[in-house]
């Protein structure tokens, strides 16, 4: 089903996220695959699900980074010849002080942290992704959801 697309993931931490899931039932329909991964706490266990699906690049992305966001869809569209399929944003953050208590006591800037995070890196990276889909469109290989 899946068969020469190429998919960008974002957001796998471990073999439990839903990100994961997603991903290995991409690469299990015969998806290309690339993932990112946030910081060096999760480095290991993102590089190693990737081996397993033998993805062709894992790097790292802070989603708050417009740079770190541009470098990012150039390394993916040098890898995948500057075509990419699909996109999969499955990020979210939230302070753990902010998970416990009362919802409104969570502070403005923890708060617009969690939104930019969460919310408007979706925006950022369909932003990016867009002329990657483009060439997808017009090669006629089905489009993306950007």
């Amino acid at each position: 089903m899946f068969e020469g697309k190429n998919a960008l993931i974002l957001g796998v931490a471990n073999k439990r996220s839903i990100a994961w899931a997603i991903a290995k039932r991409l690469a299990d329909g015969g998806a290309n695959l690339a993932f990112t991964f946030q910081g060096e706490r999760i480095e290991k266990n993102v590089r190693d699900l990737a081996e397993s699906v033998s993805s062709p690049l894992v790097t790292e992305l802070d989603v708050r980074d417009d740079a770190a966001i541009e470098r990012v869809f150039a390394e993916v569209s040098e890898v995948f010849g500057g075509k990419l399929d699909l996109l999969v944003h499955s990020v979210a953050f939230a302070a753990a002080e902010d998970l416990e208590g009362r919802f409104t006591d969570t502070p403005r800037d923890r708060f617009w942290m969690a939104l930019d995070v969460s919310a408007y890196s979706l925006v950022a990276t369909t932003r990016a992704h867009s002329p990657l889909a483009t060439k997808c469109w017009s090669a006629g290989s089905g489009g993306a959801a950007s």
